[in-house]
Order: C-alpha cells, then sequence, then structure tokens
C-alpha cells in the first residue's frame, strides 16, 4: 500500500490529550504496517503555558501557573502529561513554544489569507508552523500538516483586539444601507 502521509504535524498542547491521540493513531497505522514510517509531531504551547515543554525531560514535575491569551491550551498540570511526554520521546518528537503577540498575528493572518477563523489556541499550532517556515525548518518538498483544533467563535474575547468584528445591524434593507453609507 502507498499510503502518503505528513512529514511533519503542528500540534497545539494544553493537557497532551489531542498529541497523544495523534500519536496513537499513527502508532497505530505504523504497528498494522499501513505506514512505513511515523511523522514528526511538532507540540506547540504559547510560552506562558509549556508546562510540558518545561518538564520533559524531568522526574519531578514542577507546576508553573499558567498565564496565556490561548484559553484552550493553559493548563498549569497537563492531565495526560506522562502520556505526551513517552510518545514525544518516543518517536524524537519536537517542542516549540510561541509567544501570545506570535499567537494573535498568526489567528489574524489565518483568517486574512484562508478564511479559517481559529481560536487563539487553535492558532499556536499555525504560530509554530510559521516559526518553522520563518527559520527554514520546513523543507521545500515537504508535507505539512497544522492541526487546527477549535474555532474562533469559541474565545472571541481573546481575539478582538486583533480581528475587528463585523458590526451588528437590523435585518432590514435600510439598516444595511446606512451601513454602507457610513
Amino acid at each position: 500500500m502507498d499510503y502518503k502521509i505528513p512529514d511533519r504535524i503542528f500540534v497545539p498542547v494544553g493537557d497532551g490529550v489531542i498529541i497523544s491521540g495523534v500519536y496513537k493513531g499513527f502508532e497505530d497505522l505504523f504497528n498494522l504496517g499501513i505506514i512505513e514510517k511515523m511523522p514528526v509531531v511538532v507540540a506547540v504551547q504559547s510560552e506562558g503555558s509549556s508546562n510540558l515543554i518545561n518538564n520533559i525531560n524531568s522526574s519531578d514535575f514542577q507546576i508553573i501557573k499558567s498565564t496565556t491569551i490561548a484559553d484552550s491550551i493553559s493548563v498549569d498540570i497537563p492531565r495526560n502529561f506522562y502520556m505526551a511526554k513517552d510518545f514525544i520521546l518516543k518517536y524524537k518528537g519536537e517542542l516549540l513554544s510561541v509567544s501570545d503577540s506570535a499567537i494573535l498575528e498568526a489567528s489574524k493572518n489565518l483568517s486574512k489569507s484562508t478564511g479559517m477563523f481559529a481560536e487563539p489556541a487553535a492558532a499556536a499550532a499555525y504560530a509554530g508552523f510559521l516559526h518553522y517556515y520563518s527559520n527554514n525548518k520546513i523543507e521545500k518538498e515537504s508535507k505539512n500538516v497544522v492541526l487546527l483544533t477549535g474555532s474562533g467563535l469559541k474565545d472571541l474575547k481573546s481575539v478582538n483586539e486583533v480581528i475587528k468584528m463585523p458590526k451588528s445591524i437590523q435585518p432590514t434593507i435600510n439598516s444595511l444601507a446606512e451601513l454602507i453609507k457610513s
């Protein structure tokens, strides 16, 4: 069989549940002989909530209070830490933290260039991809996947500062005409 898998997958990480599921799925495909290699999985966390990155090589878990605009990946104690850690170490995954400003810029860029409106937590994965791309870590012919895990409608408060929300009007022709004139 000639199944094509991505070379690299960028995954936003908070609790470690999604990245563990990604690894488990590809591991099952690998163990069944359906794919010949594992993709490189890049765990992307916010700099303000990077307890997986901070503790990956530690035997004594240190809790660091999370403060980030990316609410869905803001986690003090990742509930799936050990499974995520084991997969990352076993398959030589990569780890990256990105700033809140990079996350917001990625969310804005993603919305404008693709029409996909991702919440900041999901946009963290795209910020990770952009970081790799701008640092020439993406090979020209490589296949890369960015996992967007949540809609921007889930966390409007966080993206209001970078994305101008449309004005709400009454559902009438006159209201529309007034808006267009203004």
